[in-house]
């Protein structure tokens, strides 16, 4: 994680299941980020935001048959203030360029096989960026009712935080709300594909492939909302040009509207997503070794880390 550039580091779970355990971790902070997450929160909070509680990658393991996260929980205004550092490229912010706060979500595919995306606003961070949605932090919001406090310490260590399932269904409803449609015709695979983190996220995620029982010309489409579906038969091609366009600086994304599906940038997330789901997406074959090789000619800098039998990662707490 002290990558620099346009990088992409991934840890393929190769069908192993995933095991998540609440250890308890905590971040710690220096005392000059730390001032500068809280000052940075205050209007936020004073328009009543709350900072929910974020579960984060404390280790990984690997066995024969299975992948361990030993995870421990963060406030989502520490996530904030990080990533706002890094990108300001400030003297306290972390020398590894990234935080290891935990999103999950999945690539979502129409009944006539394409892949929905949609732009991000342009008050987020990497705006104007595509990305597959929704997806987002495995955070307490996700599994309260609105009145209660997703702040409350007793959510740092409630078991739906590090749950994949409880997080992942809340994904699930939001895009049957988001498209119109029941949550029974939205469908996901729980088994994940990687552990991953870019030069674009700067966090960490995982991910997996999900349906849709309706077509294209079937959803309900948000106004004001900008989504791109890519046809099957174009994603190899979108995915062998994103070594080119990751060139592309944030002032360039603003008002880049390419006509071809296979020409649109892609949020690093949505990238390594596409390249270990793809079989799963369109049932053909991708070599990723080779992919990945024809992407750092491009550009990129992707590194497949090593998860055989007894590896395992440990990743920062103090920043």
């Amino acid at each position: 994680m002290t990558r620099q550039g346009r990088w992409i580091d991934v840890y393929p779970f190769s069908g192993r299941n995933l095991i998540m355990t609440d250890n308890k971790a905590r971040v710690t902070l220096n005392r000059e980020l730390s001032d500068y997450c809280s000052e940075l929160w205050v209007p936020r909070a004073q328009e009543g935001w709350k900072s929910s509680w974020v579960a984060f990658a404390d280790k990984v393991s690997f066995s024969d048959d299975s992948v361990k996260v030993d995870a421990g929980a963060m406030r989502y205004h520490v996530i904030n203030g990080v990533i706002t550092s890094i990108e300001e490229g400030k003297d306290f912010a972390p020398k590894q360029r990234c935080i290891n706060s935990l999103s999950v979500g999945f690539l979502t595919t129409t009944k006539d096989a394409k892949i929905i995306f949609q732009r991000r606003p342009p008050n987020v961070h990497y705006p104007n960026t595509l990305i597959h949605e929704p997806c987002g932090y495995m955070a307490s919001r996700n599994f309260l009712s609105e009145e209660s406090n997703p702040e409350d310490e007793e959510y740092a260590h409630d078991p739906r935080l590090f749950s994949l399932e409880t997080q992942l269904n809340s994904r699930k409803n939001e895009i049957a709300e988001t498209f119109g449609l029941s949550p029974e015709q939205v469908n996901y695979d729980l088994a994940q594909d990687f552990l991953g983190a870019g030069w674009r996220t700067l966090e960490m995620y995982f991910s997996t492939t999900g349906k849709i029982n309706a077509e294209q010309k079937d959803l309900k489409l948000l106004k004001g909302k900008e989504f791109v579906f890519v046809p099957f038969e174009n994603v190899k091609e979108l995915i062998h040009n994103q070594g080119k366009l990751s060139q592309l600086s944030q002032a360039d994304l603003v008002g880049y509207r390419p006509e071809s599906p296979q020409d649109i940038p892609l949020l690093d997330e949505s990238l390594v997503g596409l390249m270990w789901g793809y079989e799963k997406i369109t049932g053909e074959k991708l070599d990723v070794r080779e992919t990945v090789d024809r992407l750092n000619r491009d550009g990129l800098s992707i590194m497949i880390h090593d998860t055989s039998l007894e590896r395992a990662y440990k990743f920062p707490t103090e920043f």
